[in-house]
């Protein structure tokens, strides 16, 4: 995502795609797997910790209406 020009943090959708799966994760199997996933598959580790301890910040859906 670094120096890719686009402004978008969603704009990568193979992360995009890992964070929701992560998501998903941290229901069933709680924080520490999720965060462990996804600095595996890249997610930068603020990224991960924003998304994970701040579930208000956490999007519903997808804003796109079709995917890139």
């Amino acid at each position: 995502m670094a120096g890719s020009g686009n402004s978008d943090p969603r704009a990568n959708a193979y992360l995009a795609a890992r964070v929701d799966d992560a998501l998903k994760m941290l229901k069933t199997d709680g924080m520490s797997p999720a965060l462990e996933f996804m600095q595996l598959v890249g997610v930068p580790r603020t990224v991960a910790l924003r998304v994970l301890c701040s579930p208000a910040q956490q999007r519903s859906r997808d804003r796109r209406k079709s995917p890139r």
